[in-house]
């Protein structure tokens, strides 16, 4: 058996075993409350964004910022009314993010439900068939959502539209691609249809990135955006037609406590990616080989 043959039959056992009775524990449930395609769209937009730091903490105010919506999201801001909004944000926050950058954040997207029509058509505006990846793409994406406000772009706003221009991963926005490109599994969505999966890069948070080393995927010390496509390229000799079709039980692999920062050989053991990670053949060699 080749070895990438190896490593695609192991990655197929962990995605089998991390898949819907997750989706409780992910930001992408909140998008599956909804069946109106508009309505996803704009929920995984606000979801992906805010989808930093404790779980329980960013999801209190995905539910706050839902409850103004009236449970029509796409219709709430699409009729954003600033005036009668503003102060309706008093007290809305998550870390980096004040109640102004929040308000922000949904006068861009009134402004792109108006002008565009939607997100996946503003996204498609700026995206090229003829690009190696989504980078260029996702680069002026950013650049188009960020023109929508003609105010200062705090560091509260930059952190919610980070461009990989920057060097940055662009963890969130890759994450809110995987859910709107990819095709329908029960996890994503496969709304977007004009943009292949092929061109995706994996949404590098802490825990892929410090399983994506484990693996020997990368070498690199920092999450950067180069790590995400060093990361990418290794999971495209896998699955060259959906790249980033692992990322959700990859990253839940590290959520769950499954795969902790400090080895324990008694999870290494029964993780299906033992006999291709370093840690998990280190802790594990006696019994199932160097």
């Amino acid at each position: 058996m080749r070895k990438t043959d190896h490593l695609a039959q192991r990655f197929c056992d962990l995605k089998g075993r991390y898949g819907r009775a997750r989706l409780a524990c992910d930001p992408v449930a909140f998008p599956h409350r909804y069946r109106d395609p508009r309505d996803i769209e704009v929920v995984g937009w606000l979801a992906a964004a805010l989808a930093y730091g404790h779980v329980t903490a960013f999801s209190a105010v995905i539910e706050k910022w839902l409850v103004l919506s009236d449970g029509a999201p796409y219709h709430y801001f699409l009729n954003f009314q600033p005036d009668r909004e503003r102060p309706r944000y008093r007290g809305l926050h998550h870390r980096f993010a004040t109640a102004d950058d929040l308000f922000a954040f949904g006068l861009m997207t009134h402004r792109i439900l108006q002008t565009s029509g939607g997100l996946g058509q503003l996204f498609a505006e700026g995206f090229d068939d003829g690009d190696n990846d989504i980078r260029p793409a996702l680069a002026r994406f950013v650049d188009a959502v960020r023109a929508r406000f003609d105010g200062r772009m705090t560091p509260g706003l930059r952190h919610l539209l980070p461009s990989p221009e920057d060097g940055s991963a662009c963890k969130r926005l890759n994450l809110y691609l995987r859910w709107m490109v990819r095709p329908a599994d029960g996890i994503d969505f496969g709304l977007w249809t004009r943009i292949s999966p092929r061109k995706l890069v994996i949404p590098l948070d802490v825990h892929t990135f410090r399983i994506c080393r484990y693996l020997g995927f990368t070498r690199r010390k920092g999450a950067h955006w180069k790590t995400a496509e060093e990361i990418t390229q290794v999971l495209r000799q896998i699955d060259a037609a959906d790249p980033v079709g692992y990322d959700f039980a990859l990253c839940h692999l590290g959520m769950s406590g499954d795969c902790p920062p400090i080895g324990r050989r008694d999870r290494c053991r029964v993780c299906p990616l033992r006999t291709v990670c370093r840690r998990g053949r280190r802790l594990t060699r006696d019994r199932v080989g160097a």
